[in-house]
């Protein structure tokens, strides 16, 4: 059997010498945090506070809600049983906005929210009785509640929208 040349034997030694050299940098690299390139410099508390400011939505203002066949009064809408309440939500430029839906008094309700403009699926909540929130792209939406329970001895179900 013919031996290999040497300049063979250095190549594959260069080689070896660069993957080794790899595996260790990235193993050291990974388990040295206080490196100045590889930690994080912004504080978890700090992270949170831009993330809550940046991107999570922000809730629907009471006056971007406008109601027809119910009555909104400080953030709460009376939906009468057997009735249909729409509840447009207002453009408010092309930020995601949240709007909580919250039953109260133990009453249910069926709710479905439209966005407007563009091709989207509505979403629909069948005998909500607790909080959820609902995300309102920037063009607005519009929002059908209907009473399915009202609270024992009542005619109407309280919803809050904040």
């Amino acid at each position: 059997m013919p031996q290999p040349k040497p300049s063979t034997i250095l190549l594959i030694l260069a080689v070896f010498a660069c993957v080794a050299m790899y595996v260790l940098g990235v193993g050291l690299g990974a388990q040295n945090q206080s490196s100045g390139g590889g930690g994080n410099p912004v504080s978890k508390e700090e992270r949170e506070r831009l993330r809550e400011r940046f991107v999570k939505p922000r809730p629907v203002a009471e006056e971007d809600l406008k109601t027809t066949g119910c009555v909104l009064s400080g953030g709460t809408v009376q939906v009468a049983v057997g009735l249909t309440c729409q509840v447009d939500i207002a453009e408010k430029g092309k930020r995601l906005r949240t709007v909580n839906v919250e039953p109260l008094s133990g009453s249910r309700v069926n709710a479905e929210l439209v966005p407007k403009g563009g091709p989207s699926v509505p979403a629909t909540l069948k005998n909500l009785a607790e909080r959820r929130e609902l995300d309102v792209p920037g063009e607005g939406a519009t929002l059908s509640l209907a009473c399915t329970q009202p609270q024992p001895g009542a005619s109407v179900c309280p919803v809050r929208l904040r």
